[in-house]
């Protein structure tokens, strides 16, 4: 959780189990919208998690399903 709090990148490298694990998550896309291509597919389809990239820029992120899940 320390390293994506730092660097939201950090979760390219994590294990599957930190991928999925919504905390570490939604803390490396707050540090950094582009780490959700990281995260696993639930969490990408997660509606908070989505909006915690959106909402600080104000549109969306280069992920395609990022419009979806925001529309749910």
């Amino acid at each position: 959780l320390a390293a994506v709090k730092q660097s939201g990148y950090a979760l390219q490298h994590a294990s599957e189990e930190l991928r999925i694990d919504r905390d570490v998550v939604l803390a490396a896309v707050k540090k950094s919208g582009l780490a959700l291509k990281f995260a696993s597919e639930e969490l990408r389809n997660d509606r908070d998690v989505v909006l915690a990239v959106v909402k600080p820029n104000g549109y969306a992120s280069m992920h395609p399903r990022s419009c979806a899940a925001t529309a749910r």
